[in-house]
């Protein structure tokens, strides 16, 4: 159907109902606010409900983990377009007091179902597959995920034969996710759940999808505008990271060493690993890399500064040049861990993109969640000259979207987004000069 918007802010909730031990009960004229909640860094959604209860549900329901909550909330009562339909787990009561002497408030905790039921399971199992099919059979083997809840399902690079060491089915496929390469022998694989369902991707695929909408920083009333473009107006917008040197440097974004032992081969391997050999082996959404190139008063790049990190692990690429390896095992050189792909640059990777942040408040709308992309313009607030550009360059350009919340309350929806970036759109790499590092050593 098609969607009708009079007002940005605008929505129809069309029920929420808790599923009891006594049956369904609506609870939509008692919620004073219901929050939901999505992460690209979380396996699961997960929500709470503020309710003033004047019918003493607490008392004769005893919410004890049985119960079920079905929320369905659209944007238009004819439209199924930018709604949300799903079911969850209540699992927790809490911030239980009286109201008046006829009423009392609760929040009631809800949590998609599956993380119940992976957490009353453990898997101890060998698997030789690629991680996106091993990560594909738990959901479907142990959690019982239907096929219409998978949503991107990326493939991964290579075989791998690995023992599940008694992990929880989530658990386990987040220990896949962080093991997994693309194509390029970049680890920077995800699972996570959003409105859409459960996603098992790579950040370098998620980073180029096309954006879902052009977000603009401006007073709600500078000029006349339709409800419609008014959607796509932040209310109200905060940076909560733009930069920051000491992370980047202590977490190896920068430059860092990887040391490798194999105790089969009795090699060692020391790998030098820059900026660029894990950000380049990614797609990304603007065209610079999100990096200054900085000298250290020894006269050494930022980027070359390999000592800011060292990771010891095992490592395997040296069995390819055993010959005993050869002649008795040779599936291990193709199907065992390659740590040294992933130990190091996985954490680079996740710093670089949460290095530049923002959260941003938007009018209600189901189709901003996690793992989506939005283009950002953000305006210049300096004085400006005529001629001058309007557009803040550091600000404006393509981001993913890495967390959601919804806020639904008697009268409002807002939807509150994270969004990051490993990239600008800045013309070039910028670069410190050697006054500035002068400076610090001679200014007295």
């Amino acid at each position: 159907m098609s969607l009708e918007i009079k007002d940005s802010g605008q929505f129809k909730v069309n029920e929420i109902i808790v599923v009891t031990k006594a049956g369904p009960i609506d609870i939509t004229s008692i919620y004073i606010e219901l929050n939901i909640h999505d992460s690209l860094l979380l396996p699961v959604m997960s929500g709470s409900v503020l309710i003033v209860d004047s019918i003493g549900l607490t008392g004769k329901l005893l919410f004890d983990g049985s119960e079920s909550i079905l929320i369905n909330i659209s944007k238009d009562i004819n439209s199924d377009r930018a709604s949300f339909k799903k079911a969850f787990r209540v699992y927790r009561q809490s911030n239980r007091k009286n109201v008046n002497q006829n009423s009392e408030s609760y929040v009631l905790h809800f949590v998609a179902d599956e993380l119940i039921y992976s957490d009353q399971q453990k898997i101890n199992q060998s698997f030789e597959d690629s991680y996106s099919n091993i990560a594909d059979n738990i959901l479907t083997d142990y959690l019982k995920v239907p096929k219409k809840q998978l949503a991107i399902h990326e493939p991964t690079s290579g075989i791998r034969r690995v023992i599940i060491p008694n992990l929880r089915p989530l658990e386990a496929i987040q220990w896949c996710a962080k093991r997994s390469l693309d194509i390029q022998n970049s680890p920077n694989f995800l699972f996570y759940n959003n409105i859409v369902g459960y996603n098992f991707v790579s950040l370098s695929t998620l980073l180029t999808l096309k954006q879902i909408m052009d977000i603009r920083l401006e007073p709600k009333n500078l000029r006349q505008r339709n409800s419609i473009e008014e959607m796509s107006v932040a209310t109200s917008y905060e940076v909560l990271l733009q930069n920051d040197t000491i992370d980047k440097t202590r977490n190896g974004v920068n430059a860092g060493r990887f040391i490798g032992f194999d105790p089969m081969t009795r090699m060692f391997l020391n790998r030098n690993i820059g900026y660029g050999n894990h950000y380049n082996l990614m797609k990304h959404g603007n065209d610079t890399p999100n990096f200054t190139s900085i000298k250290n008063r020894a006269g050494q790049k930022n980027d070359e500064a390999y000592d800011s990190k060292k990771v010891l692990s095992l490592f395997g690429t040296a069995r390819k040049y055993s010959e005993y390896i050869k002649n008795n095992d040779p599936t291990s050189i193709s199907k065992d861990e390659s740590y040294e792909n992933y130990v190091f640059q996985r954490r680079a990777i996740l710093e670089n993109l949460i290095a530049k942040r923002l959260k941003l408040v938007m009018p209600g709308n189901f189709q901003l969640t996690s793992g989506f992309n939005v283009y950002l313009s953000a305006p210049s607030y300096a004085r400006k000259e005529k001629g001058d550009s309007n557009e803040d360059i550091s600000l404006t350009g393509k981001y993913v979207i890495i967390a959601t919340r919804h806020i639904i309350g008697y009268n409002k929806h807002e939807t509150i987004i994270e969004i990051a970036s490993s990239s600008t759109n800045i013309p070039n790499v910028l670069s410190s000069n050697p006054q500035q590092n002068d400076l610090l050593l001679n200014y007295i």
